[in-house]
This record gives C-alpha cells, sequence and structure tokens, in this order.
C-alpha cells in the first residue's frame, strides 16, 4: 500500500513539473539581419533591405569632427502585399528613432530591441560593395 502511495505521489510530481516547463517555453525572438536578397518573416512582416542611399559614417582609421550618418530604404510588406516603405538614418542621433519604426513594424515593445545597425562599417580606403550591407536589429532576450 505505501509503495502504491509513493508511486502515485511521484507521478504527480513529475506531471507538475512537466507542466510547468510546458508552459516556460513561450517562443523568443531572436537577433534578426534584414538584406538586400532575402526578407524576414516574423508575425507575418516581411523587412526588405531595398537599397543604402547614402553612407558618410566616420570610416574606422579615421579622425573626424562628426560620426557621420548613413541612410537605406527599408521596404515593409505584410500579408504578402507592399504596406510601408521607409528610410532609416543611422547616426547615433536617431539610433531610438529606428527602434520605434523596427519596433512598430514587427508589433513588439521597444524594450525588446537592443540595437539596430548598418553593416559594414566603413573602414579608411576601402571600397564597399554595395549588395554586402545588412541591418542588423540585436533584441533582448
Amino acid at each position: 500500500m505505501k509503495n502504491k502511495l509513493i508511486l502515485i505521489l511521484l507521478s504527480l510530481c513529475c506531471l507538475s513539473v512537466s507542466a510547468q516547463k510546458k508552459k516556460s517555453k513561450k517562443p523568443k525572438l531572436a537577433d534578426f539581419t534584414i538584406t538586400q536578397t532575402k526578407t524576414l518573416k516574423k508575425t507575418g512582416t516581411q523587412l526588405f533591405l531595398k537599397k543604402v542611399i547614402s553612407d558618410a559614417r566616420c570610416p574606422e582609421g579615421t579622425d573626424c569632427i562628426w560620426p557621420g550618418e548613413a541612410q537605406a530604404n527599408i521596404s515593409v510588406y505584410k500579408k504578402g502585399k507592399w504596406n510601408d516603405e521607409q528610410i532609416l538614418t543611422f547616426s547615433p542621433k536617431t539610433q531610438d528613432e529606428n527602434k520605434q519604426w523596427i519596433a512598430e513594424q514587427l508589433s513588439i515593445p521597444i524594450e525588446k530591441i537592443k540595437s539596430v545597425t548598418l553593416f559594414p562599417y566603413p573602414k579608411n580606403e576601402v571600397k564597399i560593395n554595395p549588395k554586402s550591407y545588412v541591418i542588423k536589429v540585436a533584441i533582448n532576450p
């Protein structure tokens, strides 16, 4: 009788632990990259880097008076249809604006977005291939 009672209690404990594990598995957003050749699919939204319009950021290995900025044209598709197009400016002053815009497009809280950055960063006397640009979005866990 004692053995049956112990088995029942152990079974209930195991069921409780496995139920708790299942509840805690919420889908987490991960860092992602917006490119010119593929789109990001999140909640039915696709973000596409249409083109980098300008890149006047201060190159690594040089001294500049100001950090400079870059601009990129992003297209947004929702449920397979064109929805919006935005020119994002990448500079220290516009980081919060870029986070806000990305958060709105993906319908997530702005606090989840750690950074929105255009890569590659220019280097002194090195020409960047326009097709190599990507936008990296870092998401807080």
